[in-house]
């Protein structure tokens, strides 16, 4: 495993917002090489919509799922919903028809995916570029943190901006 200076142990993450005990799995194992198709498994002990978010070897973030090509592409308001207590697998069924897989690529390293789960319905977000001077992977889930707790998001009824309760898992792996 290459040794990336802006990521800590997974143990660090200890103690960051997770009050849905979001639990994130990475399929088949948390050493992938470039080119491997990877699979998810989520479970949530709150309903909430679900944002993957990959942190590459460099530190760049990317939402995974649900892309906008995707959302385009589906019928159901619901497409990134998981509910308690029910794995959510990503890619799910609906996603695989329309295509939707997530290849490994480049660079090698040590990289992490981020489940966010949102207590309202999100898709999509603007993702702030990572500072540079982030020094470990529990300060980049610090960093996640933060930010959510900054954002709004339409009340369902109302149209208002309201805030939002967001939870959190990241699981480091290595790319080959």
């Amino acid at each position: 495993m290459a040794n990336t200076p802006w990521l800590l142990p997974v143990q660090a993450q200890r103690g960051q917002a997770n009050t849905a005990s979001v639990s994130l799995e990475i399929r088949p194992s948390q050493t992938v090489n470039v080119g491997s198709k990877v699979s998810f498994g989520v479970n949530a002990r709150k309903p909430g919509y679900l944002l993957l978010v990959d942190v590459d070897a460099e530190g760049r973030m990317s939402q995974i799922f649900p892309t906008p090509e995707l959302l385009a592409q589906s019928d159901g308001r619901d497409i990134n919903l998981v509910k308690p207590g029910v794995e959510f697998v990503v890619p799910t069924p609906a996603a695989q028809q329309r295509g939707f897989e997530y290849v490994v690529s480049p660079p090698g390293g040590t990289a992490v995916i981020v489940a966010i789960l949102s207590e309202r319905r999100v898709q999509l977000l603007d993702l702030p570029d990572l500072p540079r001077k982030l020094q470990g992977q529990a300060e980049a889930l610090s960093y996640l943190s933060a930010w959510t707790r900054e954002l709004r998001v339409p009340d369902g009824d109302s149209g208002k901006l309201v805030s939002n309760v967001w939870s959190f898992d990241i699981k480091s792996y290595s790319i080959r």
